[in-house]
């Protein structure tokens, strides 16, 4: 979360007072390689009431509350992590997963995953000899 403290050190290091035009602010941050939405944030921060906090609420609401996803950039932003995937990527790869997980898959998982519980479970009675395999079961003579 952007704290105007921080923000202030920010703007007076790059030699902005914070009490700026909107617009030198935004050349600043543009400068500084952030994104829109961090941009629009920080401003938002620095022109809320210290004391009551307005537009405080407002901002985070429009930052982390919204509907829309998250774009590719964004979050390697946040993360730091540097990776060119672009939407396109991520829907081909969707289609991928979609394609790998048919029905007739599920079928087969569920059939040997069955099947394999019930020799396990059987296995398991032979062993201990209990169940169908008790030494006082009638199945064992036959």
């Amino acid at each position: 979360m952007l704290q105007r403290e921080q923000l202030e050190k920010f703007l007076k290091v790059n030699g902005v007072p914070p009490n700026a035009p909107d617009d030198v602010i935004k050349s600043v941050l543009i400068s500084a390689q952030w994104h829109e939405e961090d941009v629009e944030a920080a401003i938002l921060v620095l022109r809320e009431n210290p004391k009551s906090h307005e537009t405080h609420v407002d901002s985070l609401h429009k930052v982390f509350r919204t509907d829309d996803r998250l774009k590719p950039e964004t979050i390697s932003s946040l993360l730091g992590i540097e990776m060119e995937v672009t939407s396109e990527d991520i829907e081909k790869e969707h289609d991928v997963v979609r394609s790998t997980f048919t029905p007739g898959r599920m079928l087969v998982v569920s059939v040997i995953s069955l099947s394999l519980s019930v020799i396990f479970v059987f296995a398991a009675m032979w062993f201990l000899q209990t169940g169908l395999f008790h030494h006082t079961s009638n199945l064992t003579t036959l």
